[in-house]
């Protein structure tokens, strides 16, 4: 794995349509500049964003990536045919979704994402997001449907990708965690992800280790709930690695406050309030200061904590893929955080690296 990946949801229609030719370009541009690193989802544009993984590395040698799909959410045709837009994606195959964290829902998953990319197996599994977004009624009525779930998997789909893991048939399995997203309650949602997180982790313990977390728009310049809820300490005492996604916050720590093109940015899925915005600009005048881009702050700052081993942001364009990579390598002073933190916008008790101490003649 290498620690810039490459984050599939943009491959799947989720802000813009784009074609197949640019998706496949895309990819290929990101694996031509090393990255290994390839996650995907059933969920990403219903089944499209794995079919163009498949497509646009099938030709690579196999072993010179590392493929990641996910489980937990299953596709089945949708007779109206109106690609993934009646679940919030811009276009994608018509499928509808449906839920199941059972070793059985998984066998099937497994199956149906290793015939959908065609690349011959799967390297790593994520338990998808195991949460009440995007399931249907009111807030109580869908986290009781993801606790039902919840209870699937610790009877069965947990011990199932232990054991695959230990016959060889993947190398490794984590589970996402994502941010209040589709207007969720901020405060349940945290709440629910920190029961969420503790059990996963009493299962580390007791039914065998879990690899990683996948914690999606939790972990940014914006957004420090893995670190204020002991997520990210939690992992760390554990021996549990995490990978970031959303390090851009859903785009505006890549478009900046006040985007070029006009419009409002993104944040957390979601059109940025006013608070966000400033608070976003505030973190850019210190960017500036030290003649660092945003964006390269941005996607290298998840680093900052031990446990973090890998960043995926998305991408839909070669233009964003060499962005990615060129950002990734931006060179950023130490001071940079320390004036961040001081500043009151990174979180005051984040340890930081040791600043170098000067010489007497300096």
């Amino acid at each position: 794995m290498t620690v810039l990946g490459m984050g599939g949801a943009s491959i799947g229609d989720m802000y813009v349509k784009i074609s197949n030719a640019q998706a496949v370009q895309t990819l290929e541009a990101a694996h031509a500049h090393g990255v290994t690193f390839f996650d995907t989802s059933p969920w990403y544009g219903v089944g499209l964003s794995e079919a163009r993984f498949g497509i646009a590395l099938h030709s690579a040698p196999r072993d010179s990536f590392f493929l990641q799909t996910k489980v937990g959410r299953y596709l089945v045709p949708d007779p109206d045919g109106l690609n993934g837009t009646k679940l919030g994606w811009i276009g994608g195959f018509h499928f509808a979704i449906r839920f199941d964290y059972s070793k059985e829902g998984f066998q099937r998953q497994i199956e149906d994402s290793l015939q959908r990319t065609g690349l011959g197996r799967i390297d790593s599994l994520v338990i998808h997001d195991l949460e009440p977004t995007p399931r249907h009624g009111s807030q109580e009525e869908k986290v009781e449907l993801a606790m039902q779930d919840l209870r699937v998997l610790e009877k069965s789909g947990y011990d199932y990708l232990v054991a695959q893991r230990a016959a060889g048939k993947i190398l490794t399995f984590g589970a996402g965690v994502n941010s209040n997203e589709d207007g969720e309650d901020l405060r349940l949602k945290r709440e629910y992800n920190k029961m969420y997180v503790n059990k996963l982790v009493e299962l580390h313990k007791t039914r065998g280790e879990i690899d990683f977390l996948l914690l999606a728009n939790m972990w940014s310049l914006l957004n420090f709930e893995a670190f204020e809820d002991g997520i990210l300490q939690l992992c760390s005492k554990n021996g549990i690695s995490v990978v970031v996604g959303g390090p851009y916050s859903s785009g505006i720590l890549a478009t900046g406050a006040d985007p070029e093109h006009g419009g409002v940015p993104y944040y957390n899925y979601m059109p940025a309030d006013n608070t966000v915005r400033e608070r976003c600009r505030r973190v850019e005048q210190v960017c500036k200061r030290f003649g660092v881009p945003l964006i390269a702050a941005a996607i290298q700052f998840p680093l900052l904590h031990p446990s973090v081993c890998s960043v995926i942001p998305g991408g839909k364009s070669k233009w964003e893929v060499d962005s990615n990579v060129k950002n990734m390598n931006f060179p950023i002073p130490l001071a940079l955080w320390y004036a961040l933190r001081n500043e009151g916008l990174l979180p005051l008790s984040l340890k930081l690296p040791p600043m170098p101490r000067r010489r007497r003649n300096e």
